[in-house]
């Protein structure tokens, strides 16, 4: 009997562990997702205050993680309202020390420089959309 018990209690202490740790990873990977997101807004905003008349901004679903240096690589694809898209190379990091995304390029020609004051339209690497 005591046999018995002892196997019903392990069975239910591994069972509450493997979900534990389920609903561990899960949340790890939301909040990196947020954390993702959250990186975005901030590169969008950047992106809208250095370009004039932007009008869609899009960051690619393939990244890229320098280890090194902590930052994360993407491509950003710019559409303006005079009809240029154009897609830069974008680092961003959340590290209290750097809370800024580094523009890969300089301006491109075909980017006039300057600061877009209409809403832009941003597509995040999780495909959702938002007006900013």
């Amino acid at each position: 009997m005591k046999k018995k018990w002892w196997l019903i209690v392990s069975g239910i202490i591994l069972l509450i562990g493997g979900v534990s740790v389920f609903g561990y990873r899960e949340s790890v990977e939301r909040r990196k997702e947020r954390e993702l997101i959250q990186m975005e807004t901030m590169t969008a905003k950047q992106i809208k205050n250095t370009f004039a008349d932007v009008t869609e901004i899009e960051f690619s679903e393939k990244y890229g993680r320098n280890t090194l240096t902590g930052y994360t690589l993407v491509d950003v694809t710019i559409a303006t309202s005079y009809g240029v898209t154009s897609e830069i190379g974008v680092s961003m990091s959340l590290n209290d020390n750097n809370s800024q995304s580094y523009l890969g390029t300089a301006p491109l020609p075909e980017l006039k420089e300057g600061k877009t004051e209409n809403e832009v339209n941003v597509i995040f690497s999780d495909k959702t959309e938002r007006s900013l």
